[in-house]
């Protein structure tokens, strides 16, 4: 990892900002996954922005958050999907 991107893309632990919560569609977006894997998710995410961006510092909180937004996506996409599976004839009917 470059060396301006080490520890910059750590969420800030909740004990140092406890007025900060978990927005709603992050809880029902995980859909049963992993706290630790959707962390590790967004970081790779993340990374993957500070890169495309030329490896340029000081927007890493940016990058997290845009990060964060885009695998919520994805987990209450992939969420979704699985409801659709499950119960195929719902989405026919018309």
């Amino acid at each position: 990892m470059p060396p301006g991107l080490r520890g910059a893309l750590t969420p800030v632990p909740e004990t140092q900002a406890p007025e900060q919560s978990k927005p709603p569609i992050a809880e029902s977006a995980q859909g049963g996954i992993d706290p630790e894997m959707r962390r590790r998710m967004i970081s790779e995410a993340a990374y993957r922005r500070y890169a495309q961006r030329g490896y340029i510092e000081g927007f890493a909180l940016e990058y997290w958050l845009g990060a964060e937004a885009e695998v919520d996506r994805q987990l209450a996409n992939r969420e979704r999907g699985l409801n659709e599976s499950a119960n195929p004839s719902g989405s026919a009917a018309e």
